[in-house]
């Protein structure tokens, strides 16, 4: 029978065991100084979501998901990855938030349902009770994914839940804890690795307006797209499948924070506008909020 250590790692092989990725060096020499005994554990809950950033987590290559999980983040407890369930696993939870088992950082994926807490309950405790006491006991907390940082599509316009991000819901309970914002649906696994290993080896990373780390969230998809000269000579696509900026088409670069032009996705192969396709604003705070802000639009005028 397997433990769940070992679970864990058998799980990541089988999620990351055709990856292939070279370490960037500022990354792998902070890596290299961490004395795996001294990392806070990881306690990752789950709220509103489809845990679609737990699926790209996994998709981790530099490192690895295997080495990340098992190695460079000491993951405590998540609902899919591991082994402990039912009373167990509550138990294992509540040790946690109540401070008894030793320094953690919070992470939080999915949206919190405000106006219907029992939307969203851990055994016989809303998420939300949850979140609160944590907020006494943890060291760091980090929302992963827009659903945590902002609501996402859970909190999209007309929803019955009242779904806000983890940085709202501790300002509207009166609790002053910095959260730190990795935006995307779904989120990059870079974004949140390095940005877990900046908190463990240094601190808190610099962070942008709305909270996320300066390095990943610094300039807009807009600033830094390589179709931001057609933008400048006003050589618009007319349709999906043109050549030129993307913008009539409805992207939303110019509003969304996020090295996607640099960072690359699917192991570094392609992104939205590589794939032709206009950005969508998934790292945005107003992604999905609105039912007039479609994912695709026309921005042509009379």
């Amino acid at each position: 029978m397997l433990d769940r250590r070992e679970f864990v790692k058998l799980a990541a092989v089988l999620s990351s065991a055709f990856s292939v990725g070279v370490l960037p060096e500022p990354v792998a020499a902070a890596l290299k100084k961490i004395d795996p005994r001294s990392i806070p554990k990881l306690l990752y809950l789950q709220g509103q979501s489809c845990t679609g950033c737990s699926i790209s987590l996994l998709q981790a290559e530099s490192s690895s998901a295997l080495t990340m999980i098992t190695d460079f983040s000491q993951l405590a407890f998540h609902a899919d990855l591991s082994a402990t369930s039912g009373k167990q696993a509550i138990e294992l939870i509540d040790k946690f938030v109540s401070g008894q088992a030793g320094e953690y950082v919070l992470a939080l994926e999915g949206a919190i349902p405000e106006a219907m807490p029992e939307a969203c309950v851990i055994g016989h405790k809303t998420l939300a009770a949850y979140l609160e006491e944590a907020a006494a006991t943890m060291s760091a907390a980090v929302a992963i994914g827009t659903c945590a940082c902002d609501g996402g599509i859970p909190a999209a316009e007309g929803n019955q839940t009242g779904a806000i991000g983890l940085q709202e819901f501790y300002r509207k309970h009166n609790i002053a804890k910095t959260v730190v914002n990795i935006r995307g649906c779904s989120v990059h696994p870079d974004w949140v690795w390095q940005t877990i290993v900046h908190l463990v080896k240094i601190g808190l990373p610099e962070l942008t307006e709305g909270g996320s780390p300066s390095r990943f969230y610094g300039r807009t998809v807009h600033e830094t797209c390589p179709r931001y000269h057609d933008f400048q000579q006003e050589m618009f696509a007319e349709k999906l499948g043109d050549k030129g900026c993307l913008f009539k088409l409805g992207c939303l670069g110019p509003q969304t924070h996020a090295d996607c032009s640099s960072r690359w996705w699917n192991g570094g192969q392609t992104w939205c506008i590589d794939a032709n396709a206009p950005c969508i604003g998934c790292a945005s705070p107003l992604f999905a909020r609105k039912k007039n802000m479609p994912f695709y639009r026309t921005n042509r005028q009379g």
